[in-house]
């Protein structure tokens, strides 16, 4: 039996590879790297600060946070330079994920489903109602730089 997280807003990138690859039946890393990938190169928008709560006078103390867009037509995310480095090499294969690494970084539901159907990929279960999941006609978010 799946769980149902049908109504979490938003998701941490460990739970959303855990609920995903449990889904999936698949190992959390092959998830994290697809996220990372999802990231760094198709506008999957996990941030670090939440612009919702973070009204754009607050100064944003600790660790150095960059702006960054998988493509030059997308808006950038607000994610902590660590992160978005840690990221890179998941994506790389070069490192499995440290979840400590990536505590901070949330993704939204809608953020998500965007990402899903723009890539041509199908709704989970354990976060997407039954009516929520049938077929949408696909918004465009990316023109894919790299042509994927």
């Amino acid at each position: 039996m799946i769980d149902s997280y049908c109504e979490v807003p938003r998701f941490r990138f460990a739970g959303l590879v855990r609920h995903w690859a449990r889904e999936r039946l698949v190992h959390d890393v092959l998830v994290a790297r697809e996220l990372a990938r999802g990231v760094l190169d198709e506008g999957l928008r996990f941030q670090s600060v939440d612009p919702q709560w973070t009204p754009a006078a607050t100064p944003l103390r600790g660790e150095p946070l960059v702006g960054y867009a998988a493509h030059r037509t997308l808006p950038p995310i607000m994610i902590r330079e660590t992160a978005l480095d840690h990221l890179r090499a998941i994506a790389a294969a070069k490192r499995d994920p440290d979840y400590r690494l990536l505590h901070e970084e949330c993704v939204t539901k809608d953020d998500f489903r965007k990402w899903l159907v723009a890539t041509g990929r199908a709704l989970p279960a354990f976060w997407f109602e039954a009516s929520e999941r049938q077929l949408e006609t696909p918004e465009l978010m990316v023109p894919y730089a790299n042509g994927r």
